[in-house]
């Protein structure tokens, strides 16, 4: 009898302290599904009741893990008339070619990109169904993706007491300027920027720059007005500006670890949970092929390729193919797993190297015999190479992914090629190097260790915070002032034109007292003197 009570207990006390938590997440690419998956999972595990729901912004399947059973998901559709293969493949071979974020195609493919969220926005707001779920299942807490503010709208509609603002990479740039985090330009790059915090005169203007319009331009002219212009049109003339209800934000949790990120000024409502699922303990037995290579005792070890799951490996140039092929036909001790969707290359695919559309690439990084990862710079893989202590060959793309690389390239346990670099002779040159030289696989083993010892983990600082900001809402004494000040007033523009000003008035004073006893002086000499010689 009393085992029954003790169970009874058990359960009731899980029920007490169990929060109703809802995730919002954005279907737009199995890497952010993953994330989101981890996120809730983590929760769920901890006694929370979890409702994930998938945001669908295009009529395009994702491929995504198996849920979990315990969550629930609660499918909402955008913009489903959007062509998104057209869409796919002008951001597939984009992503190949060497081009800046100004050029007319970059900037057109941003554009559409945005003007979806916005388009699928609207179609939220007229959900009726959807928008009364919300208000009726009076969440505790709720979690949202950075890429929009649609979510946080409907979070202050629904009346849920309180949200947290999730980042799947590092802490973005709006983010960090609606939390009221400080971003040096002299040693903080903008996120799309291609350098690291060593920056040479010309980046730190360009780092300027970006700093200095990237915020405004994304609130401004891509999604948080056009969003707000919606929420007053379908929900209320009244509704508050979106931007103003994210410098509210609570608490801000993004995917990344203090130990690797780009040192930073941050704030203490800024927590990083980076490396989620991503441990020997989330690691699945190996099966088909993948089972094969690594039980094979002929080979030294294994090579994984991969581009993400937002860029398709397939859309390569040729002669980035023929250069890859070629280059790995030169190890041929090394099987080589690469993530690709078509058989256009097989006339040129030599043995050892095998082409997959689905890569279980945690399971394969935490292998012994995983030598080293090709990857975009994404950050989730950049992390799970960390987790797993391989080197990394990172050849960015677009994004995020430039300033990812840069970080692997300083911490030494990563080499960086930029897409001009994409010939026979470096990559064969760059696998030679991480393959003879220890040291880049003594550097991650070491950053390996690290994160692996840090005294407080990632799923403890999720459960425990999202526990605390469930208790207690408003943490209003975490958001710094500075998120009300003007640019002027933040940047003490104001200031120093006044401190300038009362320099020059200072030094025009004493400029006109000098020169004004200089012309005293010289009279008294003069008259002095003149007086002299009438005398002799």
């Amino acid at each position: 009898m009393l085992k029954y009570f003790f169970v009874l207990l058990f359960i009731f006390s899980r029920q007490i302290l169990s929060y109703k938590i809802v995730v919002f997440s954005p279907d737009v690419s199995s890497s952010q599904f993953i994330w989101n998956q981890r996120v809730s999972e983590t929760l769920s595990k901890a006694g929370h009741d979890v409702t994930m729901i998938i945001m669908k912004y295009y009529d395009k399947t994702i491929k995504k893990p198996h849920l979990d059973k315990s969550i629930k998901t609660y499918t909402i559709y955008g913009n489903m008339d959007y062509n998104f293969n057209a869409f796919e493949e002008k951001l597939g071979s984009s992503m190949f070619e060497d081009i800046s974020i100004f050029n007319n195609k970059a900037s057109g493919i941003m554009t559409k990109f945005f003007d979806n969220f916005v388009i699928s926005c609207e179609k939220f707001l007229n959900n009726k169904e959807f928008l009364n779920f919300m208000v009726n299942e009076k969440f505790d807490i709720a979690f949202t993706h950075m890429f929009e503010h649609c979510p946080i709208g409907i979070i202050h509609y629904a009346k849920i007491p309180t949200w947290v603002w999730l980042s799947s990479g590092i802490l973005t740039d709006h983010m960090a300027d609606d939390l009221g985090a400080p971003s040096p330009s002299s040693y903080v790059p903008p996120l799309r920027g291609d350098y690291s915090d060593r920056m040479d005169f010309m980046q730190r203007v360009y780092s300027f720059i970006g700093h200095s319009i990237t915020s405004f331009i994304y609130h401004k002219f891509f999604v948080t007005d056009k969003e707000t212009a919606l929420f007053r049109k379908y929900i209320s003339p009244d509704f508050p500006d979106l931007r103003d209800l994210s410098k509210k934000c609570p608490l801000a949790m993004i995917n990344s670890n203090e130990l690797y990120d780009t040192p930073r000024p941050t704030l203490h409502k800024i927590i990083s949970i980076g490396g989620l699922g991503m441990t020997q303990k989330n690691v699945k037995p190996l099966e088909g092929i993948f089972k094969e290579a690594t039980e094979n005792d002929k080979i030294k070890g294994i090579i994984i390729f991969t581009f993400g799951s937002m860029a398709n490996a397939s859309y390569m140039p040729y002669s980035w193919k023929e250069s890859l092929m070629n280059a790995f036909k030169q190890f041929p001790d090394y099987e080589v797993f690469i993530r690709y969707d078509t058989k256009d290359i097989e006339d040129i695919r030599p043995k050892n190297v095998h082409l997959v559309k689905w890569l279980p690439q945690i399971d394969l990084l935490q292998h012994p015999k995983a030598k080293m990862i090709f990857t975009h710079g994404g950050y989730n893989s950049l992390q799970e190479s960390i987790f797993a202590g391989v080197p990394m060959i990172c050849i960015p793309l677009s994004g995020d992914q430039h300033k990812n690389s840069r970080l692997a390239e300083n911490h030494g346990f990563g080499v960086y090629l930029k897409k001009s670099q994409i010939t026979e002779n470096n990559l064969v040159k760059t696998i030679k190097t991480i393959i003879e030289d220890e040291n880049y696989s003594k550097r991650i083993k070491r950053m390996q260790s690290m994160v692996m010892k840090r005294p407080i983990q990632s799923d403890e600082l999720l459960i425990k915070w999202t526990q605390f900001l469930g208790e207690f809402k408003n943490l209003d004494n975490m958001i710094p002032y500075g998120t009300q000040l003007g640019f002027i007033q933040y940047y003490q523009i104001d200031v120093v034109t006044f401190l300038i000003v009362l320099t020059l008035i200072i030094l025009l004073i004493i400029s006109y007292i000098v020169k004004k006893l200089y012309l005293i002086f010289i009279n008294i000499v003069f008259h002095f003197y003149g007086n002299k010689t009438k005398e002799d």
